[in-house]
């Protein structure tokens, strides 16, 4: 009979569990940092290699689901293609299986010394470094403790035969078997926390092996459906391939596998003596499995992915993020790399669908051109009310101090590009309103209002060079080059003899209207100052 006690215990060791997984993934995301893509560059020439990518970053994010967030983000920006892309999805499975693995062995007393020494490090010497191999230290501790509650729940209902009986049916059904794995596994979206119970109920002596075949290989399927399920909305293509292939990979290794599950209990019975660590081999065995048969078969899933799963057209009522996505915010170093994404794609679309088209509305004030860059600068508004949400929500999450500074800098200078982008709108419409109401401006004032604008725009560009790689080299060349622009335009202001000599109320229209638009050039000079100060302080900082 369950009582209260055995549901408390229950409920406190899986809290424990799971919180200390989130607690050492959190450590070990802060050690690496922006290590990452320096790791991936190292270990995803091969496909091979590729699979071992997936193992270690599982391992380190403690998270199956995690890793195929990353590996999404590195397959859309060109750094993995999609065949080595389900390398690191066969490599997660055994990534998982190691972490199986330490959960199984009965190492609570180093767990528990550990757990001390990672308060020592992380209250007592503070420093960055140790605070977050404390933050491993005390999750890795964490996770053995809730094992231990898990085990003592189950401790009553060990001598029960109907609790016993009830288990053994999985091994007779195994079907049944796999499904209500996959169903409970999905329901805690976490294959480790319902492989931790297995192991806990296994250490009572109330599983036989022939139940825990069908179980483990429900828990590989089921730790699949959240991504799957999440990947369904997605407009990332690649998303969706990489995640319907990872749930493949798991279903038919356990079609395949299941006439076979005698055999496998043997080889599994012949590896280990005690149950707990039977379910973990079964786990690594099974993963090691899928390995073996699939990755020699990835380049052609890759080929059948990208026929069955084509790139749709993207339809233009219907604005989306190009870059950004909500899974990544798991991953605060994919997270930033997809805003910095995304903020340049801004500048990209602010130079060709706004700057560029500005000549054009100054020298003719056709109304198409200025419609154009109101679309565009209302694209650009939505674009960047997009991306502060999602910086915004990045900010609650665990980061570095360093990814905390980059946050903050990715604002300033999304919100210096908007500027931009508004400056511009007011630039076209003041070409509009010079062109329709015949508003003369002298030759000289064409020529130096032309001056700035290419000075202006060319360094648009260099700081578009800069965001590329947050080059300070190019910063500096962009806050060298304001100087001169500064000078353009104090010149452009000499040449108009009356701003020294009369109100600006006896200013001809024309010379008011060159004013105008001087100004806001400069504006926009102004904004790519800051924005080029701002890459400047974070490199030095850095």
């Amino acid at each position: 009979m369950i009582t209260i006690s055995m549901a408390m215990h229950f409920l406190g060791g899986l809290g424990l569990f799971l919180y200390g997984v989130s607690t050492t993934s959190d450590g070990l995301q802060r050690l690496a940092a922006n290590k990452l893509k320096t790791i991936l560059a190292s270990l995803t020439k091969k496909s091979w290699s590729a699979t071992l990518f997936g193992m270690v970053m599982t391992v380190a994010l403690q998270s199956s689901a995690a890793t195929t967030v990353m590996v999404v983000e590195f397959v859309n920006a060109g750094l993995m293609t999609l065949v080595q892309a389900l390398g690191v999805s066969l490599g997660s499975a055994v990534g998982t299986s190691v972490v199986i693995q330490l959960i199984s062995f009965p190492i609570l007393d180093i767990a528990l010394f550990l757990l001390f020494i990672g308060f020592i490090l992380y209250l007592i010497i503070k420093t960055p470094l140790t605070k977050n191999i404390g933050r491993v230290f005390i999750g890795f501790g964490c996770i053995f403790v809730g094992m231990a509650y898990l085990s003592g729940a189950f401790a009553p209902l060990k001598d029960s035969p109907e609790v016993y009986m009830f288990l053994s049916q999985f091994g007779q059904q195994p079907i049944l078997g796999i499904l209500i794995s996959i169903g409970l596994t999905a329901l805690m979206q976490s294959s480790a926390a319902f492989l931790a119970i297995l192991i806990s109920l296994s250490s009572q002596g109330l599983l036989t092996i022939e139940s825990i075949i069908p179980l483990v290989m429900g828990a590989h399927i089921g730790g699949t459906m959240t991504t799957l399920i999440s990947s369904l909305g997605s407009e990332r293509i690649d998303a969706k391939r990489v995640a319907i292939a990872n749930s493949v990979y798991r279903i038919f290794a356990a079609i395949l596998l299941l006439p076979f599950f005698p055999y496998f209990a043997k080889l599994i019975e012949w590896s280990a003596a005690d149950l707990p660590r039977q379910v973990a081999n079964t786990h690594l065995f099974s993963a090691i499995l899928m390995v073996i048969i699939f990755l020699p078969l990835n380049s052609l899933l890759a080929k059948a992915l990208i026929k069955l799963i084509p790139q749709r057209k993207v339809k233009t009522q219907e604005p989306s993020p190009i870059y950004i996505t909500k899974a990544a915010l798991e991953l605060p170093t994919v997270a930033l790399n997809q805003a910095s994404q995304e903020i340049r794609w801004l500048g990209n679309r602010i130079l060709y669908s706004m700057l560029q088209i500005l000549p054009r509305v100054m020298s003719s004030g056709e109304s198409r051109y200025v419609a154009e860059i109101e679309r565009a600068k209302k694209e650009v508004d939505w674009h960047y009310t997009q991306l502060i949400e999602f910086l915004k929500a990045l900010s609650r999450r665990s980061m570095t101090r360093q990814q905390i500074v980059e946050n903050h800098d990715l604002q300033l200078i999304a919100k210096e590009m908007k500027n931009i982008a508004h400056s511009s709108e007011s630039l076209s419409q003041l070409g509009f309103k010079i062109n329709h109401r015949n508003i003369s401006i002298s030759e000289n004032g064409w020529i130096g209002l032309e001056e700035l604008y290419v000075n202006v725009s060319e360094n648009y560009l260099a700081l578009l060079r800069c965001l590329d790689r947050w080059d300070t080299s190019v910063a500096a060349l962009v806050l060298e080059n304001h100087k001169g622009i500064i000078k353009d335009y104090n010149i452009l202001q000499s040449d108009i003899p009356s701003c020294n000599t009369v109100s600006q109320s006896e200013l001809t229209e024309g010379q008011k209207a060159l004013i105008d638009q001087a100004n806001w050039f400069y504006i926009i000079a102004e904004h790519i100052n800051s924005m080029a100060k701002v890459i400047q302080s974070w490199q030095q900082e850095k």
